[in-house]
């Protein structure tokens, strides 16, 4: 019999032999009549993902017939001639024989949804799914095969890392495929991967991180460190979830966790976003701004954004798309929930929506640390990568101000986030909200549009924090909030924002649905707005706007300026003191005069 027909027998033997399984190793379910694991190899009873190989993980992502595989010829069977009781080159004939796999690695072609894609596996059953020179070649002619034809990669990690008995040629493949992948950044195409099962070691590293967005299955064990290692090292037993995907996605190191049954119109979901071919664009002559409502004093539209009914920054997002695709952290070690982002659709069009969540802080509510600022940075990048447009949702309290933060690096990650904003190529649209506090807000705001709900407010600092410094006292408060200027209507005025949205009632707290609808017009009036100027000219204006913000005079009007206003003040002054200044008492009065009035 020929090597193909063994191969073919022997994987044909291991598929018989995994259909055979009738109860859940986890839970001890009947599965002979379980629908889930007949479709899926996922326990109906508890959910537990068995363990599929390369041409089963394929076949369920793709559409079916459409899958071609390549570089098949593509081997190495003892790069370093490594010596063992049992040869290298026999372990590797061995795994070809019971897998049907030449390698690892196995990679392709196909239709994932009507839209080509390239498609990579890692086989955990040939040799633990480990990277060496021929897995590390295959994997790198995958990705430029999709930079050179324009697509996108996916890839399905399980994995143990790299080769062992190929030394350090095994490890050469983290920079070989770095390489490789950095010409698929560079055109500007996505890669998405799957870690099922177990997905450790230098893969995880070296590979799963280099993509832009990681999905994982549920109760997964994923991570750069064995476990082994780790106890040995701490001489301690790990939290029960530890090395998970769910703990790894409450810190920020995953975007998504997704059941086997969802995953193929997830990826086909985040492809198309992130792929997007189509535009917002004007039919006819543009609509006209809405007329502005009635205005309030100052200190009552503070009042009014930080109600507690009214509309978070992601109640908006959720309601004013169609679609959204939430990243979660920078994968840093930490997700701050006081910001929301993600991938969405709005009007039909692929965009990247920020929110600051004043209600979800961790230290104080609404409070942003640095890994907040590091989560709008990442999806700034995906904005810059992929081409879309950026829209910011605006409401928070602030910076975290604690000693924490501080030593974590909170003023360099605002200033970075400002700066990539102000970068930033694509078009930018910034929506206030509710709260648009000092530093928080600007560092996302700086948009080439900026639009601002009629009852939300832009501070440099709160009115009461204000009134405490100016007078010692927060009873002053109104007073103080007239005088910072920072209603709608003065940030209009000043040329802060571009245009006021307005709001239903009394206040968006009072119809949550009105008000998204008010607020997604105006936001999709804008951005088309915006996409009908010239990239070159729109980044021109952004410079321009922001450098020249708030009015300057040249020397002699300036001259002419100080001297005027030191008139006025001194003039204020003096009759301040007469006015302020006690009548002198009569001679014939039989209370003496106060000497220092006579002086």
């Amino acid at each position: 019999m020929t090597l193909r027909g063994l191969l073919r027998r022997d994987s044909a033997a291991d598929r018989s032999a995994e259909e055979r399984l009738e109860r859940c190793f986890a839970c001890d379910a009947d599965l002979r009549e379980s629908r889930s694991y007949e479709r899926h190899r996922v326990c109906h009873a508890c959910g537990h993902h068995y363990h599929l190989n390369a041409r089963q993980r394929v076949s369920t992502i793709l559409d079916p017939g459409s899958f071609r595989e390549t570089d098949r010829s593509v081997t190495a069977l003892d790069p370093i001639q490594f010596r063992e009781r049992q040869s290298y080159r026999h372990r590797v004939l061995e795994a070809q024989r019971r897998t049907g796999l030449a390698e690892a690695a196995f990679t392709g072609t196909g239709a994932l949804y009507g839209r080509e894609v390239v498609i990579a596996a890692l086989d955990f059953s040939f040799l633990g799914g480990s990277i060496g020179v021929a897995s590390g070649e295959r994997l790198a002619r995958a990705f430029e095969r999709a930079a050179s034809r324009g697509l996108a990669v996916v890839t399905v990690l399980s994995t143990s890392g790299v080769r062992m008995r190929e030394g350090l040629l095994a490890l050469m493949q983290l920079p070989r495929l770095a390489t490789a992948h950095q010409k698929l950044a560079e055109k500007g195409l996505p890669h998405i991967t799957l870690l099922s099962d177990p997905s450790t070691g230098s893969a995880f590293a070296g590979l799963a991180n280099l993509a832009d967005f990681i999905i994982a299955e549920p109760n997964a064990l994923v991570g750069y460190s064995a476990l082994r290692e780790m106890r040995e090292r701490t001489g301690e037993e790990l939290p029960e979830d530890a090395h998970t995907s769910e703990s790894h996605l409450r810190q920020g190191l995953i975007d998504a966790i997704v059941r086997r049954e969802d995953l193929r119109p997830s990826l086909g979901l985040l492809i198309d976003l992130l792929m997007s071919n189509y535009e917002l664009r004007p039919v006819g002559r543009p609509e006209r701004e809405p007329r502005e409502y009635a205005r309030l004093e100052a200190w009552r539209q503070v009042q009014l954004s930080r109600h507690e009914n009214r509309p978070t920054a992601p109640d908006f997002i959720r309601r004013i798309t169609t679609t959204f695709v939430e990243i979660h952290g920078d994968r840093s070690g930490e997700d701050d929930p006081s910001i929301s982002a993600g991938l969405g659709l709005l009007g039909g069009e692929a965009v990247i929506l920020i929110g600051q969540n004043r209600l979800q802080g961790l230290a104080a509510p609404g409070a942003i640390g640095p890994a907040g600022f590091h989560k709008a940075r990442r999806a700034m990048r995906l904005a810059q990568k992929f081409k879309l447009p950026l829209i910011t949702f605006l409401d928070s309290d602030g910076a975290r101000p604690d000693l924490a933060a501080e030593e974590a690096g909170l003023g360099d990650a605002i200033a970075r986030c400002m700066r990539d904003m102000l970068r930033l190529q694509p078009p930018s649209l910034a929506v206030i909200t509710g709260e648009g506090a000092s530093e928080a807000a600007v560092a996302m705001a700086v948009a080439d549009r900026v639009l601002m709900l009629e009852n939300a407010v832009y501070e440099v600092v709160s009115p009461e924090d204000a009134a405490r410094r100016l007078y010692g006292e927060a009873a002053r408060v109104d007073e103080v909030a007239e005088r910072l200027r920072l209603t709608s209507h003065d940030c209009l005025r000043l040329g802060i924002v571009d245009s006021i949205v307005p709001e239903p009632g009394e206040g968006a707290h009072t119809n949550h649905d009105e008000a998204c609808l008010l607020l997604r017009r105006s936001v999709v009036r804008s951005l088309t707005a915006i996409q009908r100027e010239r990239p070159r000219r729109r980044l021109n204006r952004r410079r321009d706007r922001y450098r020249n913000t708030g009015d300057t005079h040249a020397w002699v009007r300036g001259r002419i300026e100080r001297r005027v206003a030191d008139l006025t003040d001194r003039f204020a002054h003096w009759r301040r003191r007469m006015t302020s200044q006690p009548r002198r008492t009569p001679r014939h009065a039989e209370t003496p005069a106060d000497p220092e009035i006579m002086r």
